[in-house]
């Protein structure tokens, strides 16, 4: 599921429901403090990995150099709405006084992760799982990352622990300060759904911030990127000087190896064996300008995928966020939210949605995405379908599934969930 994560992570929205998303980023990163977590031992860090073999990065191999050179199959207008009887839902018992993040929202092999938030605590976001068998809920986590992925009965995420002030005493409003970030570490964590729980995979400390476009030159920390599979977790790591590395971690062996990148990774997704990235470019130094310093910021990002098992990174769009994958094809936005998708082998760019404000989602074939509440339901387009179907109470395609809500107004978020298989859909 299109979860946000940092710089690159919706770049050029052309909708104004993109500046609520970013100010929910925005805050979400100032207000976050790491939960109850138990970290590993020391002699478990990164810096004993119990195997490690560094590998040569291959030049990259471009295949499109935009994707408004790629092919476009957008359908013109939904082929109607889809009627999911009450018998063909599973309700998902929330907590009392919840409402779902449909942002954080994440299945997979019978577990739903979610973020959920409550009246009487407006400011925290707890993460949630629940088995789509039993109904059994549980807390996870004490607050819900910005973004995370689910594989089994496990998920993953990276957390970290930053702190923002302003200047004092504050300069003249003319002068628009940013505000000081200090980053005092970051985290992996590794998550068992099953059991509630956790345990710290890598840990490090990185002071490097870069200014966040989405958020109007607000400093955030260059973090970790994640994205787990059943037996194998991928995560970054690395800072503005060092350098970035993609790491791939064999969970049931302890063997990694690790690649060089050149630039901070917005977000990750496997799609089947194949690794999916978008990568942050066109990077500005930083240095001084008429407001103060100005830190590092990158223009731009590019979609790439790293096959299973290569040194090669293919580069398969420029200008995407919001990304999604299953087994064989990958998901994204782009150039004012319209909906791109490429399928294996070749991965060739074609534009297959338009005016998405939430998603892409992307699930066994199924591709779906939300409009605005009152304007645009969420829109499916199954395989074989030649127009997409509209749900009005649709929330996300994620893990084998549809997800269905209460249809809120504008300023609340669902207080009810239910799953339809979409194997069940027709």
């Amino acid at each position: 599921m299109g979860l946000l994560n940092r710089v690159g992570a919706g770049r050029r929205r052309g909708v104004a429901g993109v500046i609520v998303i970013a100010a929910v980023v925005t805050a979400g990163f100032l207000l976050w403090r790491g939960g109850s977590i138990a970290d590993l031992p020391p002699s478990q860090g990164p810096s004993t990995a119990k195997t490690v073999i560094p590998t040569v990065l291959a030049s990259r191999v471009t295949d499109v150099a935009s994707v408004a050179e790629a092919a476009d199959s957008s359908p013109t207008a939904p082929g109607g709405v889809l009627t999911i009887p009450g018998a063909g839902r599973r309700n998902i018992p929330l907590p009392a006084g919840a409402g779902v993040d449909t942002h954080r929202l994440v299945a997979d092999d019978g577990w739903i992760v979610m973020g959920l938030t409550f009246a009487g605590d407006p400011l925290r976001e707890p993460l949630y799982a629940a088995n789509l068998d039993t109904g059994a809920v549980r807390k996870i986590a004490d607050s819900a990352p910005l973004d995370f992925t689910v594989a089994g009965s496990r998920a993953a995420w990276a957390e970290w622990t930053c702190e923002s002030s302003w200047p004092s005493p504050m300069p003249t409003e003319q002068a628009h300060p940013q505000p000081q970030v200090r980053c005092s570490g970051w985290r992996v964590v590794l998550a068992d759904l099953a059991t509630g729980e956790s345990r710290v995979v890598v840990q490090g400390t990185n002071p490097d911030v870069v200014d966040d476009a989405v958020s109007q030159g607000t400093p955030v920390a260059v973090v970790p990127a994640v994205a787990l599979a059943q037996d194998t977790l991928a995560y970054t790591t690395g800072d503005l000087a060092l350098g970035i590395q993609l790491n791939l971690l064999t969970l049931s062996s302890g063997a990694s190896r690790a690649l060089p990148l050149e630039a901070p990774v917005g977000s990750m997704r496997w799609a089947g064996d194949d690794l999916a990235l978008i990568v942050d470019s066109d990077l500005h130094a930083a240095g001084t300008s008429p407001a103060g310093y100005a830190y590092p910021y990158y223009l731009d990002s590019e979609l790439e995928l790293l096959p299973g098992g290569a040194t090669t990174v293919r580069r398969i769009a420029s200008g995407a966020y919001w990304l999604a994958a299953d087994a064989d094809r990958v998901a994204w936005a782009a150039g004012g939210a319209n909906i791109w998708t490429a399928a294996a082998p070749g991965w060739r760019p074609v534009r297959d949605g338009y005016d998405a404000i939430s998603g892409p989602y992307l699930s066994d074939g199924w591709l779906g995405w939300g409009g605005t509440w009152r304007e645009t339901p969420f829109l499916i387009f199954g395989p074989g379908d030649t127009s997409p179907r509209a749900v009005p109470d649709g929330l996300g395609l994620t893990g084998g599934w549809l997800v269905l809500g209460s249809e809120p107004d504008e300023q609340a978020l669902p207080t009810r969930l239910d799953v339809v298989s979409l194997s069940d859909l027709k």
